[in-house]
Order: C-alpha cells, then structure tokens, then sequence
C-alpha cells in the first residue's frame, strides 16, 4: 500500500461504514422472522443483495468521485431514457409500470433517477456558483432538471419516488443561498399548487390514501386495510416486543408488503420500543455522518452529493416510518437496506460509497 492509499484510508469516516452493516444485519435479522412466518428464504436473498452492494459500493468509493462531475450528464440522460423506457415495456404490476423484469432480477429506474438528480443537481451548483444568492431565473435549469424525471416518474405511476426526487432537489437547494423574494415566491407556488395537485395530478386511489389517513375509518377493508394492520403491528410491540419470530401480523397473515414497504411494523412487533428506537438511531448516526461529509467536503461538488445522500436516506426514512405509523399516506417507499429489493439497496450502497469517497479525497487535490 502506497503512502497516498493509507492517507485515505486513514481519512475515511469509518463510522459510516460500521452504521451500514449494523442497519444491514439488523434487516437480515428482520426478514428471517419473515421468513420463519411465510416458509420463504427472503432474508438469504436480502444477504445476497448487500454482498452485492458492498462489492458497488467499494466501487464507487474507489473511483475518484470529481469524475462524476464530468459524467454527470450521461447518467442522467440514461435515467431519463430508462424512465421512459419502463413506461412502455416495463412490467406491469397492480396497474403500475415501474420495473423491467430480467427473470430472476428486476430494475426499478426511478432508483437509478434518484442518484442521477443528485449528481445532475450537485453538478450545476459547482458551475453555476451566486455567491449573492440565487434568482428565480438562476433556478429555472433546476426545475427542469426535477421536472423531467418526477413527470415521467408520476405516469407509472409512483407518488412515492416522485415525491422523494422532489425532496432531494429541495434539501439540496436549501444548502444554497436564495434572495429573500425569491424564497418567499417559492413558498406562495408551493401553497397554490397544492389545489393543483389534488385536482389534476393526483389519481383516485391516490386521494383515498390521503382521505383515509385524515379518517381511519372510512375505508378500513380496503383503502385503509394497509395502515391499519401497520397499526395493529406497531401497537401490540409494546415496550420490548412480543420476541423474534412471534409476532402475529406477519404469521397470521394480516400485514401486506410485510418484507418490503411494511418491514419497520413487523420490527415494531417483536422488538418492540426499545428495537424501533434502536434502528432509528442508527439512521441518524448515517444521516449525521453525511453531512459531516459534506460540512468536510473541499470542493462544491462534494458538499452538495453528500448533502443528496443525506437527504435521499433521511426522506426515505420518514415517509417509510411515516406511513407505518399513520403519519402520511401510504406511498411504497422502502426503508433503506431494511426493505428487501435489490435497485433500493444499490442505489443506498453506491450512496454511501460516494459518502466514502468524499470522505477519503477531503484534502486530496
């Protein structure tokens, strides 16, 4: 190993690295109390998807990560055509196209989408420097960088994944300055379009999530049948749980998307309290990490793809323990390296290996 390797090595946050893999066992624990309960082997393929995005991550940590600055445009040109792409021959599941099935493996590109945002975004912030602040005008690239994705995204349709390349964009431009006119107009469009939105985007089974959250009872068996078994799960947790491979929601049946969208209340159920709280502090550990990164960062370029992986994380997060406790309308947000599926733990994985990679070349120029 050459004097440069070990200086990297030894500016690695190895912090980051110690939070993945104890969140990654964590949901192969999880998902073997699935599987005890279903007779399936979910939790070995789970394990089988992080070996392979640990080989990604290592990847992408390896690579100088200044290059994705140059290759920005590529990526996220491939995104869009990806996007597009599924909308026509992706496979169609529940009257939604958002994956393309290889036989054993399945794609999902808005997972490729959400990193190409956050290098596209991170790209034009370091050409394109307002140290006064930036304009409306100076953000109309931007909305249609975000545009063109969370359209594409929406006709699938997927509320969820829209709404998160939304959020990234967002956290990524709070990192910036704005003249106070400009932020105040921002606020007043977001105001008006929520009208808009409920009138012309949003599709019915859509609205019925939203009015099932503001009243549980209005469609239980249906609508609602989702959150309200999430509730059940989470309820009868308690302080410490009812044990590993005892709860009743999963065995009995009653929790859909049990090792996917719902894995947290299957957490909650047997772990209780004590394991819920647990898990979520070791997202903030991962969370707090990233910006770290990006408060660390020496170039613009950095700071803000760390701050993208912050925020892809932390929204994940919410809107995932969001649902499953009734906070927000459910939306088919997985929680990250938690949920089983393969483009979702990827796309985390080169995630943290680009956190890894900002961390090493802190002071190499």
């Amino acid at each position: 190993m050459n004097r440069n390797s070990a200086a990297s090595l030894a500016r690695m946050d190895w912090s980051l690295l110690l939070a993945v893999v104890l969140i990654g066992l964590v949901g192969v624990y999880n998902l073997q109390s699935t599987s005890i309960s279903t007779g399936s082997n979910i939790h070995l393929k789970q394990f089988y998807w992080l070996s392979f995005g640990t080989v990604m991550m290592v990847i992408a940590a390896s690579v100088d990560y200044r290059h994705l600055d140059r290759f920005s445009p590529f990526f996220y040109a491939l995104a869009v055509i990806l996007l597009a792409l599924v909308l026509g021959i992706g496979k169609e599941v529940n009257g939604s196209r958002r994956w393309f099935d290889f036989g054993p493996v399945s794609l999902q590109p808005a997972e490729v989408a959400k990193l190409s945002i956050i290098a596209a975004l991170a790209s034009w912030f370091n050409r394109v420097p307002r140290p006064a602040g930036y304009t409306l005008r100076d953000l109309v690239p931007v909305a249609a960088l975000l545009g063109v994705p969370m359209f594409l995204i929406l006709q699938e349709p997927d509320l969820g994944h829209t709404l998160m390349v939304l959020f990234i964009g967002l956290s990524m431009l709070a990192y910036e300055k704005f003249d106070r006119r400009s932020l105040m107009i921002l606020v007043l469009t977001a105001v008006v379009m929520v009208p808009v939105g409920w009138s012309f985007i949003l599709r019915d089974y859509q609205k019925d999530r939203i009015l099932t959250l503001l009243d549980a009872d209005v469609d239980r068996l249906g609508s609602g049948w989702h959150a309200l078994q999430a509730r059940v799960a989470v309820g009868s947790g308690g302080l410490l749980g009812k044990g590993h491979g005892l709860g009743t929601q999963v065995a009995g049946g009653f929790l859909p998307e049990n090792h996917t969208d719902f894995v947290f209340a299957n957490l909650a159920e047997e772990h209780g309290l004590i394991g819920c709280a647990f898990l979520l502090g070791l997202y903030m550990w991962l969370i707090v990490g990233a910006l770290r990164v990006a408060g660390q960062a020496r170039d613009k370029f950095g700071g803000h793809v760390a701050v993208g992986v912050a925020a892809l994380i932390f929204w994940q997060v919410f809107m995932n323990v969001g649902m499953v406790l009734s906070l927000i309308p459910v939306t088919g947000v997985t929680l990250p390296l938690m949920s089983y599926g393969g483009s979702s733990i990827l796309t985390v994985m080169v995630a943290i290996g680009l956190l890894v990679n900002i961390s090493m070349r802190r002071t190499v120029f």
